[in-house]
C-alpha cells in the first residue's frame, strides 16, 4: 500500500477507526495521521504498548509498535485482517481534534514532503531495536522481581533504619532522596535512593551524580560510605515492587539529559519498551557517566541489551554484579 491509499485512509477518518500496516523492513506495525493519534491515546491508556513516533520523510505522522506489544494489543481490541494487512479497530475513545492537532504541529517540524513510496520507504533509516524477551519472559521477570524485592526489602528492613538514622542525623536533612527519571513508556516516575550529597548539590542546577567522582564535594561522610558500597540504592528496591523498575534494564535517566543524548543519537527512544533497572549490562561494560559523551556511548550497551536480552541474560547480569559488589570492584 502506498502514502496515497493512506492519505485516502485518513481522509476519511473521523478519528473511530485505527488503521495499522506491517512493515516488513523494521519488523513493525505502523499506524498513520489519525489512526497513528488513536492507537497512540488508546494504547497509552490500557498501558501495555510501546510506540514510536517518527516523522522523518513521511506526509504523515506516525508512530511504530513492536511485535510483541502488538499481539498484546490485539488482545484488548477486536481486530480484523484483510489481505493487505491492514488492520481495523472501533476506537472506544473520544477523538480528541484539539490533541490530534498538537500532535501533529509538534511533529510537522520534522515532516518533509515526498510524493510517491511505498510503506517501506516511509520508515526511518535506522533500524528499529525491538525488545527481544518473549511475552512469557516479560510475565516470569515481572513476578521474580515482585517477589524478590518484596523479600529483600523485608530481610533488610533492619538495615535500612540505620542508614536512614545515619543519613538523617549527620546534617539534619532528608534522609531519602527522590528525582524525577523517565521510565518505561517515557513516563516519568520518582527514583528513590538514601541521600549522599549535601541538600543543595544542584543549586547551580542538573549535574551528573558521579562527575566528581568518590571525592566529589558534594557527598556527605556518610554518603561517601553508602555510595562507595552501594547502600545508596537500596531504597530502589520499593521501586522494582511498584513496577517502575526491575532488578536488571537500563539505568533511568533525567529527561534533561536524555534530551541531550537524544541529539546525538534518537535510538534512546527505544529504550522506553522496558523498565529501567537497578543494575545494567551498560554499568559493568562501561560503569558510571559523568559525561554526555559516556551516556551516548552507555547507550550503545543499553540498545546491545535491548536486543539480546533474556532471563538467561538477565541472571548472568546480576551475578556480575553481585560478585563485583562482594569483592569490592568499581562498577
Amino acid at each position: 500500500m502506498n502514502t496515497d491509499d493512506i492519505t485516502m485512509n485518513e481522509l476519511s477518518n473521523d478519528g473511530s477507526a485505527i488503521y495499522i500496516y506491517k512493515s516488513s523492513k523494521i519488523g513493525t506495525w505502523t499506524a498513520y495521521g489519525r489512526s497513528g493519534f488513536a492507537l497512540r491515546v488508546m494504547a497509552l491508556k490500557v498501558g501495555i504498548a510501546h510506540l514510536v513516533s517518527f516523522a522523518d520523510r513521511l506526509k504523515l505522522p506516525a508512530v511504530t509498535v513492536d511485535e510483541a506489544t502488538y499481539y498484546n494489543f490485539t488482545k484488548v481490541v477486536q481486530a480484523t485482517n484483510d489481505e493487505n494487512q491492514s488492520f481495523h479497530y472501533i476506537n472506544p475513545l473520544v477523538f480528541d481534534e484539539q490533541a490530534y492537532g498538537d500532535w501533529v504541529c509538534e511533529l510537522t517540524p520534522r515532516i518533509s514532503v515526498q510524493t510517491t513510496a511505498t510503506i517501506d520507504d516511509m520508515v526511518p533509516d535506522m533500524r528499529f531495536i525491538r525488545d527481544n524477551m518473549t511475552v512469557f519472559e516479560h510475565e516470569i521477570k515481572r513476578l521474580i522481581d515482585l517477589f524478590v524485592s518484596a523479600v529483600v526489602m523485608l530481610i533488610f528492613s533492619p538495615l535500612f533504619i540505620v542508614i536512614f538514622l545515619a543519613v538523617k542525623l549527620e546534617d539534619g536533612g532528608p534522609a531519602i532522596y527522590r528525582q524525577e527519571r523517565i521510565g518505561r513508556f517515557g513516563r516519568p516516575f520518582y527514583i528513590l535512593k538514601f541521600r549522599s550529597m549535601r541538600t543543595d548539590a544542584e543549586k547551580f542546577g542538573p549535574a551528573l551524580s558521579h562527575q566528581g567522582g568518590d571525592n566529589d564535594p558534594r557527598l556527605t561522610k556518610v554518603g561517601k560510605f553508602i555510595r562507595s558500597h552501594h547502600l545508596d540504592e537500596l531504597p530502589q528496591l520499593w521501586n522494582v515492587f511498584r513496577g517502575d523498575m526491575a532488578f536488571v534494564g537500563h539505568r533511568p535517566e533525567r529527561k534533561y539529559f536524555i534530551d541531550q543524548i537524544k541529539q546525538v543519537d534518537p535510538r534512546y527512544d527505544y529504550l522506553y519498551q522496558i523498565r529501567p533497572g537497578v543494575t545494567s549490562y551498560a554499568t559493568l561494560y562501561n560503569g558510571y557517566t559523568d559525561t554526555i559523551e559516556k551516556m551516548v556511548k552507555r547507550l550503545e550497551y543499553d540498545l546491545y541489551y535491548l536486543e539480546h536480552r533474556s532471563l538467561w541474560f538477565d541472571i548472568k547480569i546480576l551475578w556480575r554484579t553481585f560478585t563485583s559488589i562482594i569483592f569490592g570492584k568499581k562498577i
